[in-house]
């Protein structure tokens, strides 16, 4: 069939409503031809459009794009479709997943290898495709642009995306000089959309920046510009994303003569909750580490009290930067100093890590901001990573940006030009892109320096999503839009009724949908999780799934702090269960890897007892090699047991009276666990308990033993009766034997007989010579000459007589014996 040579308008149209199943085939009949591009190598592509493509390995995928572009580069149209089809897959990554770079970096590389091929004269359409190829650019621009959003930073976002409009006019006025053809139109229409997508964005993340910075706002300006890019573009991704933020401005314009809140002084504390365990080894045992009264926390606590000094945590070396120390304990407030009578408590140690400088991305030229770095390990499990710093003087949308800031779908602060650093680091020390890449590389750091402290298989457990924002009110304010006036705000519900209290009361949402999209978050005072607990008139104490507000306005400092702390201990044990979890998985992996081996071993016997050449001897080593099976599994099986004892006792005394001193702060913690959905984590991890130590594995194991037992006795018996044959087939051979042995002997008398005979013959023929001629017996001599010749006859006949029956006549008879016995046998 023949295929067109340039992408035809039903391609493009289909492309339009996000089908490329039509370019796809276009283009897989243009270059996968004989000598062409391999079906593999172009299958290989679609792996583009997948967040998981880093599963692909990575060399092989760049061959592939490699090898695509230099098979269609001297193809007529071929590289101009080859690229808008790529376009295509980087914009179907990009709806998918937060994470940019990986998309970046093959946009960067299918651009380098594109200007290799131009430069080497190998591409015949290198206007249209150097057209397309300035559609991927301005994708990578959009990307970018985007980081700026999901860092919550609006003045950066409202720049960038005025750049990415300039850059979009500019593919417009290319697209002039090319020659006319579907593809170069759909290229136009795109850009001139992007042109007034991104000009419409602009003046929106403009306008909510200036109305909570200086005032004088757009707001009605925005509204109208977002609406008429909305109406000229089809139904799809970039106008519903116009409607949303249309949706933001114009909850702003409500509320626009409203006065706004500011928070005046405050605190923020990111906490990144994790677990340690140890890594269960293929015998079944914390690699081979015996078992212990201690447990696994309070070792590695004990080990990093002496260790943690020479160690080196996210590139610092912790003896040797001035702002790191290690402290033996937690730095807490005496309220965790109770009376259990098993002297457990709310203890462990702190690593202070130098102070961590973030700057805001829409004031790059300010001073950072620094923020201190603690790892918390607790010997109750509940260890954390604590990032915390302040907040003065904080608009909404500042408050918004620190909020999300703690999430691994915040904005590319590396991309913006604002990377995280350390305080009082040099220019070739470790920049992070997110803060919670920062968080990843400590946690990961630290199990990575306990393991080889410890000599044993320290594991860090944890998940993406798994942080909590601490927001600590001291004072906030009421701003009036017009007039610029200051009012305090004094109480709670002063705080929750303010415009602009919208990212305080909600969680931390998973990336971002719009311009300001805080604006449009409830603030239902009578359905907020609001935790009541013991305080003062105009507290507050809010809990979500993934923050917590605390305002005491008429408190003093070291009542929130001992606030602070409960609610930081409860934010902990998500990471306390996580480490759990793991181990028990690790065990439940291990008993299900010996399984496997078992049943293995088990098929092998049964085969072997089938092949008929079995051996009591292979069977005997089978049995020995599962009753040692048998015997780790018992006591991986003992170790899990132990393992949850451990947790369980952690688990009562999370709940008893004896953790806190005070009962008002042991119903404080109660209600906070309450509000984190402690009992269901409690109740997820009983559930896995119940189902790792279920006793349907030991039935298993013991019907398997059973089993292996019957089939070495059916194999002892097939032994005993190989044994059996084989005797008497070697008693037949042996009786054989003998029969031979009994025909030569009587063969042999036979001879011997004939020879005597042949010599009495020869005796007597002397004799009677000597008779016949003539010799006179009565002469004395003739007569002793005749007497000699017979005695001399007669001795050598006895003689042989003798030897011949000497010989057959103990062992002939013993092998007569032996015959008429096996005669008897057979018979």
């Amino acid at each position: 069939m023949d295929i067109a040579t340039e992408i035809g308008a039903e391609h493009l149209e289909a492309l339009g409503e996000g089908d490329l199943r039509p370019l796809r085939r276009w283009l897989s009949g243009r270059l996968c031809r004989p000598g062409g591009l391999a079906a593999e190598e172009f299958d290989l592509l679609a792996s583009l459009s997948t967040w998981d493509s880093a599963r692909v390995e990575q060399p092989q995928l760049r061959s592939a794009i490699e090898r695509a572009l230099a098979v269609a580069a001297p193809l007529p149209g071929a590289a101009p479709g080859l690229l808008l089809y790529l376009e295509a897959l980087f914009e179907e990554y990009w709806e998918e997943a937060w994470d940019i770079e990986p998309a970046l970096a093959h946009m960067r590389f299918v651009g380098e290898r594109w200007s290799r091929l131009t430069a080497q004269g190998q591409a015949v359409d290198e206007a249209t495709a150097g057209l397309v190829l300035q559609m991927i650019e301005l994708l990578a621009v959009e990307m970018v642009c985007y980081d700026a959003g999901y860092a919550g930073s609006l003045a950066a976002w409202s720049e960038l995306a005025a750049r990415v409009a300039e850059r979009a006019e500019q593919v417009l006025a290319d697209a002039i000089s090319c020659p006319h053809s579907p593809l170069v139109s759909s290229v136009t229409e795109q850009a001139g959309g992007d042109v007034r997508y991104y000009r419409a964005l602009s003046l929106a993340a403009r306008a909510v920046f200036d109305h909570f910075s200086t005032g004088e706002s757009e707001v009605g300006g925005a509204i109208r510009a977002l609406h008429a890019a909305e109406e000229r573009l089809p139904d799809g991704i970039d106008r519903s994303e116009l409607r949303a933020h249309r949706f933001a401005l114009e909850t702003l314009a409500a509320s626009v003569e409203r006065p706004w809140l500011r928070v005046e002084h405050g605190q923020v504390a990111y906490l990144y909750p994790f677990g340690l365990y140890e890594d269960v080894a293929g015998d079944g045992t914390s690699a081979g580490t015996p078992p212990s009264a201690v447990s696994l926390p309070q070792e590695l606590i004990n080990t990093a009290r002496w260790a943690a000094f020479d160690w080196t945590i996210a590139g610092c070396s912790i003896s040797e930067h001035p702002q790191a120390y290690v402290s033996d304990d937690l730095s807490l407030s005496d309220i965790w100093k109770g009376d259990d009578p098993l002297d457990r408590q709310f203890r462990g140690m702190t690593i202070t890590l130098p102070d961590l400088e973030i700057r805001d991305v829409d004031r790059p030229d300010a001073e950072p901001q620094t923020f201190t770095v603690e790892l918390r390990l607790s010997e109750l499990g509940n260890h954390f990573l604590r990032i915390v710093g302040q907040l003065s003087e904080a608009t909404p949308p500042q408050v918004y940006a620190a909020m999300v800031r703690v999430a691994p779908e915040a904005g590319n602060l590396v991309q913006l030009g604002t990377p995280l650093r350390m305080a009082e680091a040099g220019p070739s020390a470790p920049q992070w892109q997110r803060l919670s890449d920062f968080a990843n590389q400590v946690i990961s750091d630290l199990a990575g320096q306990l393991a080889r402290t410890t000599d044993r298989q320290v594991r860090c457990s944890g998940r993406p999503g798994m942080y909590h924002v601490l927001l600590s009110v001291d004072r906030a304010s009421l701003v009036s839009p017009s007039t610029g006036v200051v009012e305090p705000v004094r109480t709670a519900a002063e705080l929750l009724s303010a415009f602009g209290a919208q990212p305080l009361c909600n969680p931390v949402r998973d990336g971002m949908s719009a311009v300001a999209e805080w604006l449009r978050y409830p603030v239902d005072a009578a359905r907020l999780p609001v935790v009541d607990v013991p305080g003062f008139a105009g507290d507050l104490l809010l809990r979500s799934c993934n923050t917590t507000l605390m305002m005491t306005p008429g408190s003093p400092s070291y009542m929130m702090r001992s606030l602070a702390e409960t609610a930081e201990f409860v934010a902990s044990l998500e990471g306390m269960f996580a480490g759990w979890q793991d181990q028990l998985g690790g065990y439940h992996q291990a008993v299900l890897e010996q399984l496997a081996e078992m049943t293995a071993r088990l098929d092998r016997g049964r085969a072997e007892l089938d092949a008929a050449e079995i051996s009591s001897a292979a069977h005997r080593r089978d049995v020995e090699e599962l009753t040692d099976l048998q015997g780790r599994l018992e006591a991986q099986q003992l170790r899990m047991h132990g393992f949850v004892m451990s947790s369980r006792t952690v688990l009562m005394f999370l709940t008893a009276p004896s953790l806190v001193t005070s009962p008002a702060i042991r119903v404080t913690i109660d209600r906070l666990l309450v509000a984190a959905r402690f009992g269901e984590l409690r109740a997820e991890f009983e559930d896995m308990v119940d189902k790792v130590l279920a006793d349907r594995v030991g039935a298993l194991v013991e019907a398997s033993m059973r089993r292996q037992q019957e089939w070495a006795l059916a194999a002892a018996r097939a032994a005993r009766e190989r044994e059996e044959e084989e005797l008497r087939v070697r008693r037949f051979r042996e009786e054989a034997a003998a029969r031979r042995r009994a025909e030569r002997e009587r063969v042999n008398r036979r001879r011997i007989d004939i020879l005597l005979g042949v010599a009495a013959a020869v005796g007597l023929s002397g004799v009677m010579q000597l008779i016949q001629a003539g010799y006179d017996l009565h002469d004395l001599w003739a007569l002793s000459l005749a007497v000699g010749v017979l005695l001399l006859a007669a001795a050598f006949g006895f003689t042989l007589h003798f030897m011949s029956r000497d010989r057959r006549g103990p062992r002939a008879g013993s092998a007569v014996g032996s015959v008429d016995d096996a005669g008897s046998v057979a018979g």
